[in-house]
C-alpha cells in the first residue's frame, strides 16, 4: 500500500515552516469525513495566519500551505 504525502507551498513561506505546520495537522489525526473516507482536518488556521488545507488523494494526502491574508 502506498501512502504519499505532498506539500504544496503557496507564497512566501519557508519550507521548514510548511513542513512543521503540516506535521502538526497530521499529528491531529484523521478527523474529517468525506465520501472518500477519513482524512486530515480540511482546513487549519494557525495564530500566525498560516493555513494548511488537506485533501485526500488516490495515493495518500495532499496539503496546501499559505498565508491566510
Amino acid at each position: 500500500m502506498k501512502n504519499r504525502i505532498i506539500i504544496n507551498i503557496l507564497g512566501d513561506i519557508e519550507p521548514d515552516e510548511a513542513c512543521y505546520k503540516t506535521a502538526m495537522v497530521i499529528q491531529g489525526g484523521l478527523i474529517s469525513q468525506t465520501s472518500k473516507g477519513r482524512q486530515y482536518c480540511f482546513a487549519t488556521v494557525f495564530k500566525d495566519q498560516i493555513m494548511v488545507e488537506a485533501h485526500k488523494t488516490k495515493l495518500g494526502h495532499s496539503f496546501r500551505v499559505y498565508k491566510n491574508d
